[in-house]
């Protein structure tokens, strides 16, 4: 037998023999707030024709299509995306490539402002310099902040971005940036 001294009694549990007393009803909670952010997104393209751009050109994107964020931003003066806060993120890029003449191979890197680290490579063999051929790449990476990435022309040769609207694109170029991971925050995938 155990005796419960709280009780004033014996007892066989460590329970009261009768129901606690009722409880009044509680007020429903309203939900905990969660910070969400939103992954710094940038959209750029080229929407102008660029004749003969030189090997070691950086591609000119032209205006800005959709940004959010503080963390991405595009220099025109440098043609270059800029990172203001370290994170991993995503590139994909697309350009409308002619060559400059005669058949050439067209190779775009996606590469770092001052040339010493390239995240990625696309081309195409044998572009004609008539018509045009669709040229796409992606690379993730994480980068630190303060860096600057560019599209530069590492053909070997000039090449011909046409007008806007020439098939197979309606542009002449385009590149999106999103952060899929950072540091100290979650990304927010709907």
């Amino acid at each position: 037998m155990l005796i419960d001294a709280s009780y004033g009694r014996g007892g066989c549990c460590p329970y009261p023999p009768y129901p606690y007393p009722p409880q009044p009803p509680q007020p429903p909670q309203p939900p905990v707030p969660v910070p969400r952010t939103e992954p710094d997104t940038l959209s750029v393209q080229l929407a102008t024709a660029q004749t003969a751009l030189a090997n070691g050109a950086a591609i000119p994107m032209t205006g800005t299509l959709r940004q959010t964020g503080d963390g991405l931003s595009y220099d025109t003066a440098s043609r270059a995306v800029l990172v203001s806060e370290a994170g991993v993120y995503a590139f994909v890029w697309q350009v409308l490539v002619q060559s400059d003449g005669a058949a050439a191979d067209a190779v775009i890197a996606l590469q770092s402002l001052d040339g010493q680290t390239v995240l990625g490579y696309s081309g195409a063999l044998a572009v004609p310099a008539d018509g045009g051929t669709l040229v796409t790449g992606s690379a993730v990476a994480y980068l630190p902040a303060g860096t600057a990435w560019a599209l530069v022309n590492v053909s070997g040769a000039p090449i011909n971005l046409p007008v806007t609207g020439t098939a197979p694109a309606v542009f002449a170029a385009s590149m999106t940036v999103t952060e899929v991971g950072g540091t100290g925050r979650m990304p927010l995938f709907r």
